[in-house]
């Protein structure tokens, strides 16, 4: 246990606190260097927070949707992404977790928003951004591209607007939802204008915790429920003494 908790504390002080305060640098530099100034970091509005949270439900509804379209995206994205996040999530837990990702939205929209925009433009920003999401690796291409996606809406929202804060409120809720949703399936359905949303386990892993006996299991509850054919004896063969062997509860009443 307390190595477990050291652990979490380690990656707490590197990924929550070192590497998004480097990347905060590294951008608020390269800002700097292509513009002679900072972005704007003033203090959020709530127009902002609700701009961000409708650039969050567009970047994972494309995703969503470009998985659903394509069955192969979806099964990469399965074994890179989400595998990748499953994993990360059984070392940190939950509450370190979520720190983790939300600092790191932070440092990497100050750094590829407000750094690297500046210097190269929206689609370039938005491929490198992909490109640092394992991008070098053949098996992590759904992962990258999700990300790259994902960096171009973030992007856009802050060419429009001019302000910072906007992708940063998008990228923390698309990395929250995402965090809270690993290895589960969102079903949606209408009932009258209300949609109900339910979190469905993943298909691939029932599968997997179905045990071998359970075909077995109902196919002898099949044969336990069939209607077994009792031998009825013959009336003839039933002595017959004239006394009425009727219950009280089904004699007719006198």
């Amino acid at each position: 246990m307390e190595e477990i908790r050291a652990q979490r504390l380690r990656l707490l002080w590197v990924a929550g606190v070192l590497a998004p305060a480097a990347m905060v640098l590294a951008g608020l530099f390269l800002s700097w260097v292509a513009t002679r100034g900072l972005p704007d970091l003033g203090a959020p509005t709530w127009m902002d927070l609700l701009l961000g949270l409708v650039v969050a439900g567009l970047s994972m509804g494309l995703v969503t949707l470009l998985s659903r379209v394509s069955k192969e995206f979806e099964r990469a994205l399965k074994e890179s992404g989400t595998r990748v996040g499953e994993d990360a999530l059984k070392l940190a837990g939950y509450p370190v977790m979520l720190v983790v990702v939300v600092a790191a939205a932070v440092g990497e929209e100050v750094l590829f928003r407000g750094g690297l925009q500046a210097l190269v433009g929206v689609v370039p920003a938005a491929l490198l951004f992909g490109f640092s999401h394992g991008g070098w690796r053949r098996e992590m291409w759904a992962y990258a591209a999700a990300a790259s996606i994902s960096g171009g809406l973030f992007g856009l929202a802050y060419k429009l607007t001019g302000v910072l804060w906007i992708p940063i409120l998008a990228h923390a809720l698309h990395n929250i939802a995402s965090t809270v949703l690993l290895g589960k399936k969102v079903d949606i359905s209408w009932e009258g204008f209300w949609p109900v949303v339910r979190l469905l386990p993943d298909e691939e892993e029932e599968e997997v915790e179905e045990l071998p006996f359970d075909d077995a299991f109902d196919d002898a509850e099949v044969v336990m429920d069939e209607p077994v054919d009792e031998p009825v004896p013959d009336e003839a063969d039933s002595p017959d003494d004239g006394s009425d062997e009727r219950t009280p509860a089904n004699r007719p009443p006198e």
